[in-house]
């Protein structure tokens, strides 16, 4: 069995948010062939992650680094656009990763994640380096067109810098990885010398109950995420604004209900509104789903893959996206989701979703297959198997 050092920007587990998810399923199914050792960022390694290393047979270890002092804080956050470079470095953290690796002595070496990269491109010349792309420049791109005033000013350099960033490191990167065959189209395009594969979330999560279904009758839907994040913030306001009211005019009962951490003052407001709730963060999520008739996810921003569906998809529920909230995964309109992209088409998809229980029957039983046959951490687990067999190969 192969050596294999994971190195994370924080704890993989527990789950708490999607790049959390994407850790732990990627360490999962890694663990199924390899040794792992995992060396991340964070104070320490809670009780609660050493359990789940033990469950998998793997050992793993901690920076010990706290959070920066407040100027370190802000200079790290302007040196980008002096540099014109976004990855992180700091020398603590340098020595810390240099110390595992010379102690483990990996075979291959897995960055989860593309910010990581400057502490372990010169060992690429002894070991094969992998860096997980959990998304592209595109999500920046898309922010930044979407922005007015001075602040499209900021969102510019923001997307410049990530986008010249993704094109001076990636090409140096022998074995890359993305969230899904669209991303890996976007860096063979990039780096077309690097070996670049398609990767999904697993969903690792055990969903009990998967086909309980309460409020089939009410009219209900709900959104979940951090909302906080831009991309999450856009779409519950969008809806709320501008596809809701279009709704209430078929089912004056509907409700929408935003749940997840962190909400802004502009998210909060929207419970203002007549039916619409918004809840805080709760650890789990599936009652809250259960309790809905419609999953929607009316994103207009963002790239990568929208991993809150990772949730959805073992609960057999509907969903009702935009083509961007689909971007990236096995999602294809009236076959297991409904996509629309204006407020008047979202609206009618909803309505269509709400009206209907035979569709709504139909599209639950098939997006529930996405979660036992495409994104199963066994399928990840066999292609991971796959990649690394391929990588060091070719070291």
């Amino acid at each position: 069995m192969p050596k294999i050092l994971v190195i994370c920007p924080d704890l993989p587990f527990p789950v708490r948010a999607g790049g959390q998810m994407r850790m732990a399923s990627l360490i999962k199914g890694i663990s199924a062939f390899a040794h792992v050792h995992v060396a991340c960022i964070a104070p320490a390694v809670p009780e609660e992650t050493l359990s789940w290393f033990k469950e998998l047979g793997i050992s793993g270890q901690c920076s010990g680094n706290g959070r920066p002092g407040a100027l370190k804080f802000w200079c790290e956050r302007a040196a980008p656009y002096f540099t014109g470079c976004n990855l992180r470095y700091r020398g603590q953290e340098q020595d810390f990763f240099s110390r595992v690796y010379h102690r483990i002595e990996p075979d291959l070496v897995w960055l989860e994640t593309p910010y990581l990269v400057r502490y372990a491109l010169a060992w690429q010349e002894r070991v094969p380096l992998v860096v997980d792309y959990w998304g592209t420049s595109e999500g920046l791109e898309r922010i930044y067109n979407a922005t007015s005033g001075l602040l499209k000013v900021l969102r510019f350099w923001q997307w410049r810098i990530a986008r010249s960033t993704e094109e001076k490191f990636a090409r140096s990167i022998a074995n890359i990885v993305t969230v899904s065959e669209l991303d890996a189209s976007y860096f063979r395009g990039i780096s077309p010398e690097s070996r670049v594969r398609a990767i999904p979330c697993g969903i690792i999560k055990e969903s009990r109950d998967t086909y309980a279904v309460h409020g089939n009758e009410s009219h209900t839907m709900i959104f979940t995420g951090d909302l906080a994040y831009g991309p999450n913030v856009d779409a519950a306001v969008f809806f709320a604004k501008e596809i809701f009211p279009i709704i209430r005019r078929e089912f004056a009962d509907a409700e929408v209900h935003f749940v997840g951490r962190n909400p802004t003052n502009e998210v909060i407001k929207l419970g203002a509104m007549t039916n619409v709730k918004v809840t805080g963060f709760i650890p789990d999520l599936d009652d809250a789903i259960r309790e809905a008739v419609l999953y929607i996810l009316p994103m207009r921003l963002g790239s990568g893959i929208r991993s809150k569906l990772f949730d959805v998809f073992p609960l057999g529920k509907t969903i009702v996206t935009t083509s961007i909230g689909a971007e990236g995964l096995e999602l294809h309109h009236n076959q297991n989701c409904l996509i629309a992209d204006s407020p008047e088409e979202f609206a009618r998809a909803c309505i269509r979703g709400l009206r209907e229980p035979c569709l709504r029957e139909r599209l639950r039983s098939a997006a529930r297959n996405l979660a036992t046959e495409v994104y199963s951490q066994s399928n990840i687990t066999r292609l991971l198997k796959e990649a690394v067999d391929e990588f060091l190969l070719n070291r």
